[in-house]
């Protein structure tokens, strides 16, 4: 199995007012837990810092917040976003009429849309509805040359997840999926060190949703020198404090047309394969991932080759940054 080397990098969220009341706004008051809902509705904010300049000057900084994409797939579920022509259009009521959709793009060719590329473009995703694809990611396969990898927010059935998408003949057409590991349930209690995994791969390691996650963003993709291709997507739930990262592979010939499922951790001996991180936690989020492959071989002079790397940011609602896994 393909090794993961994984860097965790922290952020540590901590409004300035919590030195003066104490308290967390994550947590205090009626509106506890769901981190990410109530970011996206605006209640929660990014938290700002002061600080003074060798020179005397204040400077007001605000820390990182979640990523763009991620509260806009949490906005589109709530119904809560500036209007989005074509999620409106998409999700139209019975009072709009169907010869306002006669002409699609579709075309008899099994490639869905075909119709649909503009000013001499190739169209990627094969979707035929009007909901969003955006935030793409693409990169090669350095074992073939011809083969191109890419991802994308895809919202075609609903919530955001992240599409993928591959191409064997350098572009000129392409092909297109959902996430075909849609069965992994959120179960940090059950991510700790195992007999088969020795790592841990939550923060908090509270009881878990146990339930498969809602949505998903943050695309990113990689492919090492025998042309595996690792997909990696953040996952989470609307309204429950579940939060994740997975990087799953396409394995050698594939060439990114299908990817492996990441399993249940829920069982007696967990892999926990594919599984970089998950929590369901009120202060622990996931998010802003980026992925990468050394695309040497691995060999004597080089034993780092066809390793691949992950980093996001953890992202931890509390008075205190410091902990086990952040000593500060």
């Amino acid at each position: 199995m393909k090794r993961l080397l994984v860097a965790l990098v922290t952020a540590c969220t901590v409004a300035t007012f919590f030195v003066v009341v104490g308290q967390d706004q994550a947590l205090s008051g009626p509106k506890q837990g769901q981190v990410v809902r109530r970011a996206a509705t605006g209640d929660l904010k990014p938290a700002e810092i002061t600080t003074t300049t060798s020179d005397g000057k204040t400077v007001t900084r605000t820390l990182p917040f979640f990523s763009n994409a991620t509260l806009q797939a949490v906005q589109d579920a709530l119904n809560v976003a500036a209007g989005e022509d074509r999620l409106e259009g998409a999700d139209a009521g019975g009072d709009i009429a169907n010869t306002d959709f006669s002409d699609i793009g579709g075309t008899k060719a099994t490639l869905g849309c075909a119709k649909r590329d503009s000013a001499g473009n190739t169209r990627v995703n094969q979707d035929c509805s009007f909901r969003r694809q955006a935030e793409e990611d693409i990169t090669y396969n350095p074992a073939n040359s011809n083969n191109i990898l890419g991802g994308q927010n895809d919202s075609r059935v609903g919530y955001n997840q992240c599409g993928i998408d591959y191409s064997n003949d350098n572009g000129q057409s392409w092909g297109d999926l959902l996430p075909p590991f849609r069965q992994h349930e959120n179960a940090p209690d059950f991510d700790g060190p195992s007999a088969v995994n020795p790592n841990r791969n939550t923060i908090a390691g509270d009881a878990g949703t146990y339930h498969t996650y809602d949505a998903g963003s943050d695309p990113a993709i990689a492919a090492d020198s025998q042309g595996r291709a690792f997909f990696s997507c953040v996952i989470f739930d609307v309204f429950s404090n579940a939060s994740g990262l997975y990087v799953t592979q396409s394995p050698t010939g594939a060439d990114g047309s299908f990817y492996f499922n990441v399993p249940s951790s829920i069982a007696r001996t967990p892999t926990k394969r594919f599984l970089v991180v998950e929590d369901n936690s009120a202060v622990v989020f996931h998010d802003k991932n980026m992925i990468s492959a050394d695309r040497l071989p691995r060999t004597g002079s080089h034993p780092t080759g066809d390793n691949v790397y992950v980093t996001w940011t953890v992202f931890k609602f509390g008075t205190q940054c410091i902990s086990a896994f952040n000593p500060g």
